[in-house]
């Protein structure tokens, strides 16, 4: 019998790269034995739209385009109460944070390959208040000039140009006050940014997100950067984030499976590198394994 797979496009996302492979990937999946269904996104939350009406009729939902477009899929798979399809992720956006902790090799045609010969690697999916991301909840300094940074910029100064668009100034930076609560700790403090992740890469910086991820423990990871007082601090900030090293006089860094973010005044948060909304208090809670990706992965890390 012939499997099903829904194949959702954002053909806008990066530089439009995939399009010049689509038919060689329908082709391929074809031959695998499975039955094609394209859909391709016009607006925003169409993939969230898409796999939340046709998901659970699919084997397999393979998506193309960038962090935000992955968002969206597992957003609209995570209001289904049967079973979920498998995910196979071919990135085309232009930062792709989250395949590199899937994929070594970024080649699109690879990358369509190792799905499809793939082993089934189980993730975690993170829950902001009554939505979901799947890498990365994060507020602050750095928080949309990471996104808006040149591209030309972060290629001449790599991991430099996403710290540098965010701390060119120390009066220019704003102060964000929150309660923090996490088992049995409180952290009360003035912060200029913060992330909670499950990704080795952020922004498309390595090894931002923390060191030896694994996508389903059930633990994300927690990374609050303190407001400095004065320049020295903020050139002691700045130091620790490019060698990617987090003293306690400056930093907060935790594991854990929920945390509570309150703030006396609203608070812009992004998810997955896409605008996640205002609010004075976010609840974020791990989902334990809530979806299942396709990825070039042995058994044995599942």
């Amino acid at each position: 019998m012939r499997r099903k797979l829904l194949f959702v496009i954002n053909a806008r996302a990066g530089k439009g790269q995939i399009k010049n492979h689509l038919l060689q990937i329908i082709t391929q999946f074809n031959q695998l034995g499975y039955d094609v269904e394209v859909q391709t996104t016009q607006k925003p939350k169409d993939a969230t739209r898409f796999a939340a009406n046709k998901g659970d009729q699919f084997d397999l939902l393979l998506c193309s385009g960038g962090d935000g477009t992955l968002n969206e899929v597992v957003n609209g798979l995570m209001t289904l109460s049967s079973q979920r399809p498998l995910i196979g992720y071919i990135p085309a956006g232009s930062t792709n944070d989250f395949a590199f902790n899937l994929y070594e090799d970024m080649d699109i045609l690879s990358i369509s390959e190792a799905i499809a010969d793939g082993c089934e690697l189980p993730c975690d999916v993170g829950q902001f208040n009554d939505r979901f991301f799947i890498y990365c909840a994060a507020f602050g300094a750095f928080t949309l000039t990471s996104y808006e940074t040149a591209q030309d910029r972060k290629n001449i100064l790599g991991r430099l140009a996403y710290l540098l668009e965010g701390t060119k100034h120390l009066n220019t930076l704003k102060s964000y006050h929150f309660t923090v609560k996490y088992e049995n700790n409180t952290i009360e403090d003035d912060f200029i940014y913060g992330m909670v992740t499950n990704s080795d890469s952020v922004a498309g910086i390595r090894g931002f997100g923390g060191r030896n991820v694994q996508l389903n423990d059930g633990l994300f990871e927690v990374l609050l950067v303190r407001m400095p007082k004065n320049l020295f601090d903020l050139q002691q900030i700045i130091t620790g984030l490019i060698k990617l090293e987090f003293p306690t006089n400056h930093f907060y860094s935790f594991k854990t499976d929920a945390v509570v973010f309150d703030s006396p005044a609203v608070i812009a948060w992004n998810l997955d590198g896409e605008f996640g909304g205002d609010t004075r208090t976010g609840i974020i809670s791990v989902c334990e394994r809530a979806v299942t990706f396709l990825a070039p992965r042995e058994p044995e890390r599942q």
